[in-house]
């Protein structure tokens, strides 16, 4: 799916497309142009958050969103404090082409005062193309999926993201070592 070419470019950070809002080049254009697309996940009652930021730190090849339903909440009362512990599909938004992965199992908890205010959240990071989608999760994925090309996002599959990176090269990467990077490593990447 990806020519050597445009995967060295990706891990330079650099674009490989020209579509909009990629031939923007501006993290901000990204941000604003997926938000129609958040309005429609949480008209299709879909429930998402989103680290856009980086993860507060270094720089990550991807905007991460963690989607769910409320069939997919436990809720827990306890001391004046609300819980939530939420499972799902994270869908990883790349920066740099105009691709987007849906990867399995994601779990995310938050924590919230007798205010409201969140005051606590952990979860599962994603440094594995583990792509495929359980059958409990299969209408959110395919919702996830109709949406997503709405916008002209192509979805990656496994095949495309779970083989040897091609060639030799540095990977600013938390995830794995020199020699062991995969081609998902070059599209999705976060250095701390």
């Amino acid at each position: 799916m990806f020519t050597d070419d445009q995967l060295k470019k990706v891990i330079r950070r650099e674009t490989i497309s020209a579509q909009y809002p990629y031939s923007e080049q501006d993290d901000d254009v990204l941000v604003d142009f997926i938000k129609p697309l958040l309005a429609d996940m949480t008209r299709a009652k879909i429930r998402y958050t989103m680290e856009a930021n980086h993860f507060g730190s270094g720089y990550a090849s991807y905007i991460l969103l963690m989607c769910y339903t409320d069939d997919f909440v436990t809720v827990t009362e306890e001391n004046g404090e609300h819980e939530e512990d939420r499972r799902g599909l994270f869908v990883l938004i790349s920066r740099l082409a105009p691709v987007v992965a849906i990867v399995n199992d994601a779990w995310q908890w938050r924590r919230f005062n007798d205010k409201g205010e969140d005051h606590g959240v952990g979860g599962t990071m994603v440094d594995f193309p583990e792509l495929l989608i359980d059958d409990k999760y299969r209408q959110l994925a395919n919702d996830l999926t109709r949406l997503l090309m709405k916008y002209h996002f192509t979805i990656l599959q496994l095949q495309d993201v779970d083989k040897p990176l091609p060639f030799d090269e540095k990977i600013r990467t938390l995830s794995r070592s020199r020699g062991q990077y995969l081609v998902w490593d070059a599209i999705f990447f976060w250095e701390d």
